[in-house]
């Protein structure tokens, strides 16, 4: 796409996104464009063809004989897209998927008497559809621009009229508007977005503004319009709440990253430790990659410590899957061998570190180094197995990160309750993966740990561990829920026999995000799911409670899940992120809360027995005679048939196909459905594994 202006036009001087006091914007170009880099259509929300795979545009003006001030406006960009102007570079889009009034300084000289050429452009590979548009140049220096008014921001929290942690966004026709602030130890700035302790001071150019502030899922927001005139400061006042009842867990967040550590990102470890108290998180895991660092020294320096306990972690970053680890007892601990090839050695590392209890499988759809530990061509995901004939050694595994979004955000949550089905007893996560300040920022996916939180700055390491690992926990991205059984087991707990089962179910959130409906588990396969009526959506606190019975025989144990899930916020005040590794190119934002695993000692023998352990069982004692592990299972659910199938399968594919398979056909709907699930998955890892390994040249 190449833009020519003529000079009629480019000398029409007209206000448009914003107006300066002496001179206003010369609008070169006043509409957006859609301009993608590659083949693929990243979005389907985006045209099919796009206009250009850069944008370029031709504008008279005269040489500039001071700094002046390019502004672009930008939505949706996730490459590197550099900004050139007559050959010279200006820098780079902003590398964020909101929506950006953005501002570059022009160097003296740069334009020049006559014909000027502007161009973004990338050197991707990867597509990336963005939207580029209303540019225009301003004779004045940047900070001049950004700057025509100083703003001063307080927000409350209503219980006490004292000044709050807080996150502060600045839109200007629902975009995030380029501020004259920088980040300082009172202050964590990007373009339309503040984190601070309560107080904020920053310019603005002149214009129409809303100003929003809240401090994560947990609080109410406050907004105010505000109209901005040159040379006229301001001050503005809000107040927030807490509106969503929390008591007796606290906030983590077991995935934060800083630039300063990992290398990569944007916030500073001091911005960081604004972001968390920000966003209200009260046990934060510091876990930069294949470092220990430790937050308590630079909490205190900056005035937070109150408002977290920080824990000492590591992201032990491997070419065969990432794994977060904590508490480590020191930031001088040797850290975990990285460089092993195989997951004993790396998980023997991992717990020979001192104090480490807790080791957490990251993102396990994703792909880093080429290997993604879920994938089908490693695993088996109906029945949990590791095609490799690796033990996954994890207590733990993310089922919600928000910076690495699923494209169906359901399908981490699968995979986590098969890992239960097959006996392994992880804890669910939720975390932020964040790196940045306000992209993808700390905080939005989180886990609730149950314990004593009454004092957030002097939580009890070693007992939030110890209830994280015995699956006392509630994980969301935005959303919270609840689950108790029989009036007294609620996550990580177990329900002793009894003549029958029920659960009380609730789902809580703000007033600013809404929840449609919960739905419960058992055993990994949906039972119940419960609408809430329209005027409970959008209630703050406990938006609605439900109870049930439960589908749960005396002859097999169970665990018992709740997962409620609603609309995710797109609004830039608090934005759910897009897939990081999509699958589609359709999405539906969605905010989720997954309860931890409620366990049923159905058979009353004093432990949990696995549904593998129960087909195992069954397996070993039919011999080697399908038609009785086929009769034997018409007494246990799914999750016990999926196991057995795998069973029956390891001494023959063909036998398994032309006689197991068929038999079971015949069987019942469950015992049908779930050979069905398992064959069809077996043979998409057999194409997967045969693919990988014609790809290497084996």
């Amino acid at each position: 796409m190449k833009l020519s202006i003529s000079a009629a036009f480019v000398l029409l001087w007209q206000l448009n996104v914003v107006a300066g006091p002496s001179d206003s914007a010369r609008i070169l170009d006043s509409v957006l464009h859609h301009v993608r880099n590659g083949a693929d259509r990243e979005w389907s929300e985006f045209a099919g063809t796009p206009e250009s795979s850069s944008y370029q545009l031709s504008f008279d003006a005269e040489a500039n004989g001071g700094e002046t001030t390019l502004r672009i406006v930008q939505h949706d960009v996730k490459q590197l897209w550099d900004i050139e102007l007559n050959g010279t570079k200006l820098g780079r889009l902003h590398r964020d998927e909101n929506a950006i009034v953005g501002f570059w300084a022009i160097p003296k000289s740069t334009l020049i008497d006559g014909q000027n050429s502007l161009q973004v452009s990338t050197t991707s590979k990867t597509s990336d559809d963005i939207r580029i548009g209303e540019v225009a140049i301003y004779t004045r220096q940047k900070i001049d621009v950004v700057s025509e008014c100083q703003v001063t921001v307080v927000v409350r929290d209503e219980s006490t009229n004292q000044p709050t942690p807080c996150r502060i966004t600045i839109l200007h026709d629902g975009r995030l508007m380029t501020l004259g602030a920088q980040s300082n130890d009172h202050m964590a700035v990007r373009p339309g977005v503040i984190y601070c302790k309560g107080t904020a001071d920053f310019g603005l150019p002149a214009g129409l503004y809303e100003i929003v502030a809240g401090r994560g899922p947990e609080y109410s927001i406050d907004a105010r319009s505000l109209t901005v005139i040159a040379g006229k400061p301001q001050t503005q006042e809000l107040s927030i709440k807490r509106e969503v009842p929390t008591n007796g867990f606290a906030a983590c967040d077991t995935h934060v990253h800083t630039l300063t550590h990992s290398g990569h990102g944007d916030s500073t470890v001091r911005e960081r430790m604004l972001t968390l108290a920000g966003e209200g998180i009260e046990f934060p895991i510091a876990t930069d990659h294949n470092v220990h660092i430790d937050y308590e020294k630079l909490a205190r320096e900056l005035g937070v410590r109150d408002f977290f306990t920080p824990v000492i972690g590591n992201e032990v970053t491997t070419k065969i899957g990432h794994f977060n680890v904590f508490p480590v007892a020191s930031a001088e601990v040797p850290i975990p061998n990285h460089r092993a090839d195989n997951w004993k050695d790396v998980f023997a590392s991992i717990y020979a570190t001192a104090d480490v209890k807790v080791a957490i499988l990251n993102h396990s759809r994703d792909i880093h180094s080429n290997y993604r530990p879920f994938g089908p061509e490693h695993h088996l995901a109906a029945t949990a197995t590791n095609l490799d004939g690796w033990e996954l050694q994890a207590n733990a595994m993310e089922v919600v990160n928000s910076a690495a979004q699923q494209t169906d955000v359901m399908q981490l949550v699968y995979d986590w309750m098969a890992q239960l089905n097959a006996g392994r007893r992880l804890t669910p996560v939720g975390c932020s993966d964040s790196h940045d300040v306000a992209r993808h920022f700390v905080g939005q996916g989180r886990t609730y740990i149950r314990c004593d939180d009454a004092d957030v700055g002097k939580i009890n390491v070693d007992s939030a561990v110890n209830s994280f690992l015995a699956g006392r926990v509630s994980i969301g991205c935005g959303l919270f829920a609840n689950i108790c059984v029989n009036g007294t087991a609620g996550p990580g707990d177990t329900a002793e026999k009894a003549s029958g089962y029920h659960a009380v179910v609730d789902v809580r959130g703000p007033s600013w995000m809404n929840a449609d409906e919960i739905e419960v588990f058992v055993n990994g396969h949906s039972v119940r799911t419960f609408q809430l009526q329209p005027a409970d959506r959008s209630k703050p606190g406990v938006k609605a409670e439900f109870k049930m019975q439960l589908p749960v025989s005396g002859s097999q144990d169970a665990f018992v899940v709740a997962v409620a899930r609603g609309p995710g916020v797109r609004k830039l005040y608090w934005p759910i992120a897009r897939p990081y590794q999509p699958t589609s190119t359709d999405w539906t934002p969605t905010f989720i809360a997954v309860t931890g695993a409620v366990w049923i000692d159905a058979d009353g023998d004093g432990k949990i027995t696995s549904a593998k352990e129960y087909a195992t069982e069954i397996f070993t004692a039919a011999g080697d005679s399908s038609g009785r592990v086929l009769e034997r299972l018409k007494n246990f659910d799914a999750a016990v048939a999926v196991h057995a199938a795998e069973l029956l399968m390891t001494d023959s594919p063909d036998t398994f196909v032309s006689g197991v398979l068929r038999v079971a056909r015949r069987s019942s709907p469950v015992i049908r459905a779930a050979f069905e699930t398992f064959y069809d998955e077996w043979q998409q890892s057999q194409r997967a594994r045969a693919g990988a390994a014609v790809a290497i040249g084996l």
